[in-house]
């Protein structure tokens, strides 16, 4: 029971913490150095050491959990005994102190290191065989040569360590080349994996389908493979927040929010996801905003709601998981949040990993730069402003009311100061922000193109709007944020002796939540409109978002990330693999690679690869770019005319079942429109047009009818699986440029023309052929599907830089001329099919 396991400075912080805690039960965590000798430690929860059980990733494998006992006896009960038997499963030690730290009982020493099993790649490989266990669960075997090569590349990165960029075709399945090697990896070595995706479908892809399938293929005597998706905080309900929320409701919400938040009471007890997704009507934004957890109101082991909480019980899942499935978008917040708290090892937003898989990877740069960036909306201001009071309810009336029921002297003046301080912060703040905005809004409108995007450069704080009054309305704004925050924090102050269980004390915990969101604002505004000298490189602009309800923001992200995420990402994790159909532009890594920072010395680029698709695209595909159409630059009317000219002509050929994908709204309505107008499609082709209902609705019913067409733009692109004969045509308007005036393009062209480097080259048209290639794939998704592309651009084939942009397609039988030829094989390949040209019946 030697205490000289214990280094003095973790006796020194264990004694302090325990005092602090008045002789209670205090549990922390240490790591050992070679000598097996504690020497350091950090404390992760007070009261009885069973709590630490409830808490995701409380300890890492190689560490040790250390407890006091008050009464000085160091025998392990049988919880102890419990805790420590399950935390050495995991591969962490179990310790027991006294109160003053002179003895130390090693209840169960940390594990032993073991060796990292390696994984064969061959035998990885032999899983996904014709004879192998996911074949016999699956009950048929597609032959994936190109499955196989990716799954035994993955291994190789698990054992040795460094990034693989494996873009996979599409048909090779990809999620099965992943997900296998990850859950031999787990099994074998206790180390999990998260795998981070863009899309919603694919996630629900790998949870709904793929992993269960591989977590029964995979299963053995002692280990079943486990699986978990996690959300951020926000997708899901707190039942204390709502329990709050329906306590206060009077002075909160009106008679339909209130209603509102019944409904939701009545969800939250029969729902065992607790999340946004389970809901068949998504809720307001204002009570959902009273009832969502929150990482910073959250009271954790102290909530009555704990055990039962459902955000608590996804990330208990996703700590015990082998796979962890997110999106980018959450990956992109714990980076942000690590980095901002220089946190490597413990559990931020996601628990920690040294394994990584990115999905649909070609987004990442992107997502990014939004999380590690700041953006401040009017609409997000004022549904702020409206927590704190709205047309009478509100947090700031709601806690008024709660102390006007006491009579003691605190309560008096804090009664006063919400009164006469914060409802005279709040109305500061609401003029002000009308102010800002609406100076905001009518710079806008003076630029030459309506709706339009204004970039701010240094050459902003030359702009006559700051002459105009942009400046007081900014520092007013501040000022109001500012007073708001003290005001609150006085109150707080006041309240610090009250029960916690106390409504006012919770109202406080919901206000300083609001502040902190305010402060960020500030934050935002600032750094958009008035960036610091000297910081580093930004893009700032202001625009106005939504469609129902124009919404003005503010954006500032940063301009270079590639050194960001090498030295934080990519260069901190053991194992990276970044997948997607589209990585590689014109069969090269070269432009992902220098967007991410991978080519930055030192490398750790271990593998480069192309599978290829297993798919026969010469027999299965058509396509074609007829040569005689407008530019659609040069001569936006008659290419708009000429797209609908050439979709009234290929439904009589296929008999419908066409996509066509836009770069633009505004294109899309022109030809929604022209179409319609000429009165020719009849009911035998549904016309579908994205903004005229739910993208899953317009997706089903394409599915359901076999003959519709459906215009679509950039969410159609890829994403989209529509397999079998319902889709047989898809027609790409135009090439998919980026916009250069956007202002992240323009500042990342400018950055690239700084540099030496001819932007359009360097960047636009390897974009261009990525996002080519994903919509391209959205027509051939099995080995029975057949079809045509057709490409309404002809820039693809008489400029330059055209054939970098189609190299990367897959290899179709193509037809180049007038749209005279191209049609007239479109008929030929679509009467193989047997569908009968010009009759308008089909099979």
């Amino acid at each position: 029971m030697s205490v000289e396991r214990l280094a003095p400075a973790v006796q020194l912080l264990l004694r302090a913490e325990i005092g602090a805690a008045q002789g209670r039960e205090v549990s922390f965590v240490g790591r050992l150095d070679g000598n097996r000798r504690i020497v350091e430690a950090r404390v992760v929860a007070r009261g009885t050491v069973d709590a630490v059980l409830a808490l995701p990733g409380i300890a890492e494998r190689g560490e040790i959990l250390l407890h006091n006992h008050p009464s000085g006896v160091l025998e392990p009960s049988g919880a102890d005994l419990a805790v420590a038997a399950r935390l050495h499963d995991g591969g962490v030690g179990f310790a027991i102190v006294d109160n003053d730290v002179t003895a130390c009982y090693v209840v169960v020493e940390v594990p032993r290191a073991r060796a990292t099993a390696r994984l064969d790649p061959v035998d990885v490989a032999a899983l996904l065989a014709e004879h192998g266990p996911v074949a016999r669960v699956l009950g048929a075997f597609e032959d994936r040569p190109s499955q196989r090569d990716m799954a035994a590349y993955t291994a190789d990165v698990y054992n040795d360590g460094g990034v693989a960029l494996l873009e996979a075709g599409t048909g090779v399945g990809k999620s099965f080349a992943y997900l296998v090697p990850a859950l031999v990896w787990a099994r074998e070595n206790g180390e999990r994996t998260v795998v981070s995706t863009n899309t919603i479908n694919l996630q629900e892809q790998l949870v709904g389908k793929d992993l269960p399938i591989l977590a029964r293929a995979l299963a053995t005597g002692d280990h079943t493979p486990s699986f978990a998706l996690l959300k951020g905080w926000r997708n899901y309900l707190c039942l204390a927040r709502l329990e709050q929320a329906r306590a206060g409701q009077d002075s909160m919400f009106d008679d339909a929010r209130a209603a509102e938040l019944e409904a939701l009471a009545a969800w939250a007890a029969r729902t065992g996801d607790g999340s946004l997704a389970d809901l068949t009507d998504e809720p307001s934004p204002e009570v959902w905003d009273s009832v969502a957890a929150e990482s910073d109101l959250c009271t954790r082991l102290k909530c009555p709601h704990f055990e039962r909480c459902f955000l608590f019980q996804a990330r208990r899942r996703a700590a015990e998981a082998d796979v962890v499935v997110v999106n980018h978008h959450l990956l992109a917040s714990d980076l942000a949040v690590r980095i901002a708290s220089d946190n490597w090892l413990e559990a931020a937003v996601l628990p920690p990993y040294r394994r990584l898989v990115l999905d649909e990877a070609h987004h990442l740069e992107d997502v990014a730069a939004t999380h590690l960036g700041a953006q401040v909306s009017a609409v997000g201001v004022q549904r702020l402003l409206a927590r704190l009071e709205r047309n009478g309810r509100g947090l700031l009336p709601a806690i008024a009311a709660e102390l006007a029921r006491r009579d003691d002297l605190l309560a008096a003046a804090s009664r006063d100061l919400v009164r006469q301080g914060l409802f005279d912060a709040l109305d500061a703040a609401r003029r002000a922000a009308d102010t800002l905005f609406l100076l905001l809004g009518d710079r806008l409108d003076a630029e030459a193109a309506p709706g339009s995007v204004l970039r701010l450069t240094d050459a902003f704080a030359g702009d006559p709007v700051w002459s105009q009054g942009l400046g007081p309305a900014l520092e007013n704004l501040l000022v109001a944020f500012r007073g708001l925050r003290d005001g609150v924090e006085t109150i707080a102050d006041r309240l610090v002796f009250e029960d916690p269980a106390e409504r006012p004390v919770q109202l406080i915990a919901e206000l300083r939540g609001v502040i902190r969101r305010l402060d960020a604002a500030a934050q935002g505004l600032t750094a958009a409109l008035q960036p610091p000298p000297g910081g580093p490189p930004a893009v700032r602009w202001l625009e106005r978002r939504g469609r129902k309800v124009a919404n003005l923001t503010l954006a500032s992200v940063p301009l270079d990330l590639a050194l960001l995420l090498k030295e934080n990402l990519f260069d901190r994790v053991g194992t990276v693999v970044l997948t997607s159909a589209t990585l590689a532009a014109a069969g090269d890594f070269a432009f992902l690679a220098e967007r991410l920072g991978l080519d930055l010395p030192p490398t750790r680029v271990a593998v480069q690869e192309v599978l290829a698709s297993p798919f026969d695209f010469p027999a299965q595909c058509l396509f074609g770019v007829p040569t005689d159409l407008p530019e659609p630059r040069d001569d936006e009317a008659g290419h708009d005319a000429a797209v609908a000219r050439v979709l009234l002509d290929l439904a009589r050929v296929s008999d419908g079942g066409i996509f066509v994908l836009f770069t633009s709204h505004g294109a899309l309505r022109r030809t929604a429109a022209a179409v319609r107008g000429q009165g020719r499609l009849g009911a035998r082709w549904p016309l579908l047009v994205q903004g005229e209902g739910q993208r899953d609705q317009l997706l089903r019913r394409f599915r359901d009818s076999g003959s519709a067409i459906l215009l679509g733009t950039d969410s159609f692109w890829e994403g989209v699986d529509v397999p079998g004969r319902a889709l047989r045509v898809l027609i790409l308007a135009k090439l998919p440029f980026k916009v250069p005036s956007e202002p992240l393009t323009a500042a990342r062209l400018e950055r690239l023309e700084e540099r030496g480097q001819n932007g359009f080259s360097h960047y636009l048209v390897p974009l261009a052929a990525l996002k080519l290639k994903q919509g391209f794939g959205r027509l051939i998704r099995t080995r029975s599907d057949t079809g045509a592309v057709v490409l309404l651009d002809r820039r693809a084939v008489t400029k330059g830089y055209g054939a970098r942009i189609l190299e990367g397609l897959p290899r179709a039988t193509t037809v180049i001329g007038s749209w005279e030829d191209v049609r007239r094989r479109c008929e030929e390949f679509f009467a193989e099919q047997g569908i009968v040209v010009g009759s308008g019946t089909g099979p």
